[in-house]
């Protein structure tokens, strides 16, 4: 069912062509492609200072960062409680535990430990939350939806936080953006330019395969070419990440059109504009992220 704030009639597919004006009037080639020039106008207009604010945000890290991080996840959380409110989530038990995970994990000399110990407190509290409640139908989907909030978002956001916190933390954290920005962007745009086989047809109908190759290629090419600027990292090592974080952003892209999909409704906020919302902006990150933290340990540190 939609979103109680959203209108109906975004509960279309999150990759469809706007309508046309007259109902019975397919749009001209030249409307359509006036439509994808406005559309992609919006996105750059949130686009351009979103990833200089990003990168400073980085730069700076320590508690700025963790605290930019916290909002980001608590604007998404948002959005996707609104997603499944009728399920009716304990939501101040899952913002709590969403914040509790980034905080620890940015304030605890072990991030993983705090991401870990993050995760067992909001669990205490969505328990908690289920205890004050005077009613308690359908407390398993309301329990359900709330911890599914936390894990989807709390987890990979304080995953980015403890990336942060390595020894070349913030040249990290910049791969994992690179890769999923501009896999992302490229993805998009080729698909809309070449794009002609559907890759998840009942998911998100208008992702294509040459898309997604053209995104990956440019993902693991920009990554790569961030690494020449980084002396911790080998070129073969940038190839691997870019490699790893773009197909995390795939499936974390298509995992949210199929959230969105079930509900009904084309996106999950309005607050960028261009891009939809937070989450919608962010989604691809959420599955890159935690990848690319656990290949950079493992594997490269």
């Amino acid at each position: 069912m939609p979103s109680p704030t959203t209108p109906v009639e975004n509960a279309v597919s999150a990759d469809a062509e706007p309508p046309a004006e007259d109902p019975g009037q397919e749009p001209s080639s030249k409307e359509i492609r006036r439509r994808r020039l406005a559309g992609l106008g919006s996105r750059l207009l949130v686009a351009i200072p979103g990833v200089a604010l990003a990168l400073s945000v980085v730069a700076l890290g320590g508690p700025i960062f963790a605290g930019f991080v916290a909002v980001l996840a608590t604007l998404g959380l948002y959005e996707l409680y609104n997603l499944t409110a009728a399920s009716r989530p304990l939501r101040w038990a899952g913002y709590l535990g969403v914040l509790a995970i980034i905080g620890l994990a940015a304030s605890l000399d072990s991030p993983e430990r705090g991401v870990l110990l993050g995760v067992v407190t909001s669990l205490g509290l969505v328990a908690l939350a289920g205890f004050a409640l005077k009613k308690r139908d359908d407390l398993l989907a309301r329990v359900s939806s709330t911890v599914f909030g936390v894990l989807y978002i709390g987890v990979p956001l304080g995953l980015l936080v403890a990336m942060r916190n390595l020894p070349d933390g913030a040249g990290a954290v910049v791969n994992v953006l690179v890769a999923t920005w501009v896999f992302d962007s490229a993805s998009y745009l080729g698909g809309r330019q070449w794009g002609k086989t559907p890759i998840a047809p009942r998911t998100s109908p208008r992702k294509t395969v040459e898309g997604f190759v053209i995104g990956l290629v440019a993902g693991v090419f920009a990554v790569w070419a961030a690494g020449l600027y980084m002396d911790w990292i080998s070129a073969p090592e940038s190839l691997l990440i870019g490699l790893v974080a773009c197909i995390g952003a795939y499936f974390g892209d298509l995992f949210e059109s199929m959230i969105k999909r079930d509900v009904g409704v084309k996106d999950a906020g309005k607050l960028l504009l261009g891009h939809g919302g937070v989450l919608d902006r962010f989604d691809a990150l959420l599955f890159s992220a935690p990848l690319v933290y656990f290949v950079t340990v493992f594997a490269l540190q």
